[in-house]
């Protein structure tokens, strides 16, 4: 067998002081194939002899592949998942973003050499520590590290890059409590009254994203041909196949779950995007910067300046803090608050399970104020009547 330990790039014998330090490495030639490399988690000759064996059955059944087998985590989060990521995901921009993190703690460290441990090390490096912010991490946000961390290791081994996910032996951050933030109707009329001049043009989708629901990366995808404003059905092609958008409803051709979904529009949706498309058609955006002045950029900006001006609390790390995608939360909760079935909000929100849906659909106050008043609602007094003789 071919196998023998390396230390420091020199390969050593077992007299050597630094033996048990040094970890086992394989090397021979076989069928055209020149393999030299580290036998990852081989404590023992045995285990690194095992390890041999199934690189060579794996040449013998042609499923060896020298270039999966020596890839480089950098080299594999650039050049093969974030590519993937920007044609499925719709949260590419944050896996781009994070990705960086995580490219600056594995580096160019081989894919098949990443262990449980030090994913554990990568974690504790976040927990308790600072954001740009100025506050601490939360558990949350530490997941969603090892969510695309995790994501990225799944990529790999589908395409043969490694055997298994080493994350899947890696525990969760704790969470805290979810947020059960909304826009209640009071702060609806004081932020509606200062988006005007210079803030105008964060009116139409503010309006939209509340009477909608879509994400701001859905309203910004928005086209004039995702939007029926006929009183007869349209279609439009998605995958392959004609999606029916009924009269006065519009479509989210790319939901994160990846399947489109359509949404009604109530009246004033209908009249604010009917003044939004004018002079527009096909394929062109609804809200863009060129045509008015709509963009993530200015959104964020403008949603910050209007909260302020109209003394709403901004900010998720604020307590009572506004964001941007609480108002895909008001839209849940008012359905909710209408009656509306779980269900059919799911269904309208896009989710692919009633306890994310469970998240947003909140209780609102005085729904449930006038709830428990109906049961101190009088219910008369009951009259016994005598029976009658027969």
């Amino acid at each position: 067998m071919a196998v023998f330990k390396r230390y420091k790039g020199k390969r050593i014998s077992p007299d050597d002081p630094n033996w048990h330090k040094a970890r086992w490495w394989m090397e021979f030639r076989l069928q055209g194939h020149y393999v030299l490399e580290s036998v990852v988690g081989a404590r023992t000759r045995a285990q690194a002899e095992r390890a041999e064996s199934t690189t060579r059955e794996d040449i013998y059944n042609r499923r060896y592949n020298k270039a999966t087998a020596t890839a480089k985590f950098s080299d594999f989060v650039d050049k093969q998942f974030l590519p993937w990521a920007k044609s499925n995901k719709l949260s590419y921009a944050d896996d781009k973003r994070r990705s960086k993190t995580l490219k600056a703690w594995f580096r160019d460290e081989p894919m098949r050499e990443i262990t449980p441990l030090q994913i554990e090390r990568f974690k504790s490096s976040l927990v308790g520590k600072k954001t740009y912010r100025g506050t601490v991490r939360s558990g949350s946000t530490v997941n969603r590290y090892l969510a695309l961390l995790s994501k990225i290791f799944s990529i790999a081994c589908d395409n043969g890059f490694i055997d298994s996910n080493p994350c899947q032996r890696v525990r969760k951050e704790r969470e805290g409590g979810k947020r059960e933030r909304y826009l209640t109707f009071d702060e609806e009329q004081r932020l509606m009254k200062v988006l005007k001049g210079e803030l105008n043009y964060l009116r139409p989708a503010v309006i939209v994203s509340i009477g909608t629901g879509l994400r701001k990366s859905e309203l910004l995808r928005l086209t004039v041909d995702h939007v029926n404003f006929s009183n007869v059905p349209k279609f439009y092609a998605v995958n392959g196949r004609d999606v029916e958008i009924p009269p006065n409803w519009l479509l989210v051709v790319k939901s994160k779950n990846r399947k489109p979904r359509i949404i009604p529009m109530n009246p004033l949706v209908r009249t604010i995007l009917s003044e939004a498309v004018q002079d527009a058609s096909g394929s062109e955006l609804v809200f863009s910067l060129a045509r008015n002045g709509v963009s993530s950029v200015t959104i964020r900006r403008g949603f910050e300046k209007g909260c302020e001006a109209g003394e709403v609390t901004f900010g998720q790390t604020k307590a009572g803090g506004l964001t941007w995608h609480d108002l895909r939360h008001s839209f849940a909760t008012r359905l909710r608050g209408q009656g509306v079935h779980e269900l059919d909000i799911m269904q309208l929100l896009g989710h692919s399970s009633i306890g994310v849906t469970a998240g947003y659909a909140h209780g609102m106050t005085d729904v449930i104020q006038s709830a428990v008043d109906k049961l101190a609602t009088p219910r008369g007094e009951v009259i016994e009547f005598a029976q009658r003789a027969s």
